[in-house]
């Protein structure tokens, strides 16, 4: 799905107008007409208490549409003008053709519906006094809240900071908005759904990822079929990242997985995944393992993927490690955790390395890499993320709410799958696994990138059904992954 910032949407809504298409009167009708209809389906049945807070703009007239249809549908319904009646033409002729619809003058403690079309694209300033105190009434009351196009006091293209209304569904239009998956506002719009309109979309800033297809397995097939994942990971104290990474490229369909595992954790590894090849390597005294050579060339021999860095450590050995492995190899890296680490700290071995990387850092990860703060990576997802991908020609996969994933031609993609479940040591070596999986199974690495996130968040949210957010683990995850 496309997402488009508020210029792209102001663009296309006046692309249509100018056609002689459609008028702006028009546009206004088959949004309130439309978030009506959805409402109606949607549990605003007859008697329903709907209370529809209206701005002066547009957005505003949006909701005065949606009071009416909804009264004419048998709603009990109230509307209120915090900030006066509209003052643009469209709401105002829609206003002077409605008859007697009721006005209140303040917000209700409880109803069934409270409707937030107040702010709309438009807002590009952080809430104050009367304005933060409306918002602030409209949360604390008991309702399903409903925003219509974006949440008021949010920056529909995802800068900024300001008070803002919680919605539990956002009833959009044309397409989604930036602030719908970037923090701080992506929190504040609920379950996100778009109302055609009729506004036809060119050009836009970034798209959703899709479901991946299913790999279709042949009767004829065999392991080798299905590709080869080499995993360079974990060190002594850090066995679970190695067993992680291994089960998640297993169940994720790839035919063998290789594992270089230090000598001190080989028993546990082979009891924990059995289905896995382990190549022994000695461990130096700081816990990593020693891999030379002969055993990097012979454990690189037919494999079409290799994971490298999920807790490997941070020590000398475990950076000589990743330097080594990205001078060595021309198949694709995903790159992750301690390797990000050291890379951080010689980001000029990734501008010389022939191999596909893909970085898959979080945003503490992430930082050290731009040599920034969190909150600024925050702040800037997609920015940064581009700016990575575009500079050093890899592809980047910066981990959060919305993933992101940045290709080197400079697209931006957010997933749209995972809860905050995720978020607990382990989910970062799943994903590397099942990413690796991917381009043995025959994927690009930026279709593996973007697959993979969309997996792993979407088994993440299966395994919701029978387990809470707390309690989810990343073996939930790998188990989910077995049902997709």
């Amino acid at each position: 799905m496309k997402i488009l910032t508020v210029e792209q949407i102001r663009t296309a809504e006046k692309d249509v107008v100018s056609s002689g298409v459609l008028s702006f009167y028009e546009l206004m009708i088959r949004a309130g007409e439309g978030c009506a209809k959805y409402l109606s389906e949607n549990g605003a049945t007859e008697k329903s208490k709907v209370f529809v807070v209206c701005g002066n703009g547009n957005n505003g007239g949006d909701g005065i549409v949606i009071a009416d249809r909804l009264r004419n549908n048998g709603c009990d319904v109230s509307v209120m003008f915090p900030f006066g009646k509209p003052e643009t033409s469209p709401a105002k002729e829609f206003l002077n053709l409605c008859n007697n619809l009721t006005v209140a003058d303040d917000i209700p403690e409880r109803c069934d519906f409270l409707i937030d079309s107040i702010f709309g694209i438009g807002l590009n300033r952080p809430l104050e006094n009367y304005a933060a105190r409306v918002i602030d009434r409209m949360n604390m009351c008991n309702a399903k809240k409903v925003a219509i196009d974006v949440p008021s006091g949010c920056f529909a293209d995802g800068k900024g900071i300001s008070p803002a209304f919680k919605a539990d569904i956002t009833l959009t239009f044309i397409a989604p908005k930036p602030c719908f998956f970037l923090p701080p506002f992506n929190e504040n719009c609920g379950k996100v759904e778009v109302i055609d309109i009729g506004v036809p979309v060119k050009e836009h800033a970034y798209a959703t990822i899709d479901l991946p297809k299913a790999v279709k397995r042949h009767k004829n097939s065999h392991k080798g079929t299905f590709g080869t994942v080499l995993a360079v990971t974990g060190s002594y104290g850090m066995c679970g990242a190695s067993i992680l990474t291994a089960k998640a490229a297993l169940v994720s369909g790839a035919g063998l997985v290789k594992c270089f595992v230090c000598d001190k954790n080989y028993s546990a590894f082979t009891c924990a995944v059995p289905e896995a090849v382990v190549i022994p390597t000695e461990t130096f005294p700081s816990g990593a393992m020693a891999v030379y050579g002969k055993q990097l060339s012979e454990g690189l021999d037919s494999t079409d993927a290799l994971i490298l860095g999920c807790g490997i450590g941070k020590s000398q050995e475990a950076a000589n490690l990743v330097r080594v492995i990205l001078e060595t190899v021309e198949i694709p890296v995903v790159l992750d955790a301690d390797g990000i680490n050291a890379l951080a700290r010689n980001i000029e071995w990734l501008r010389k390395t022939k191999a596909s990387v893909i970085l898959t850092p979080h945003p503490a990860e992430m930082a050290r890499l731009c040599g920034t703060s969190v909150d600024m990576i925050q702040a800037n997802r997609p920015e940064f993320a581009k700016r990575v991908a575009v500079t050093y020609g890899k592809i980047v996969v910066l981990k959060g709410a919305n993933t992101v994933v940045a290709s080197p031609d400079g697209k931006i993609f957010f997933n749209t799958t995972g809860n905050p479940g995720m978020a607990t040591g382990g989910s970062g070596d799943v994903l590397s696994g099942i990413i690796a999986a991917r381009i043995a199974l025959g994927d690009s690495p930026i279709e593996a990138a973007k697959n993979g996130v969309f997996l792993h968040g979407l088994a993440a949210d299966n395994a919701l059904k029978k387990y809470s957010m707390a309690g989810l683990l990343p073996s939930d995850i790998i188990a989910e992954l077995k049902t997709l």
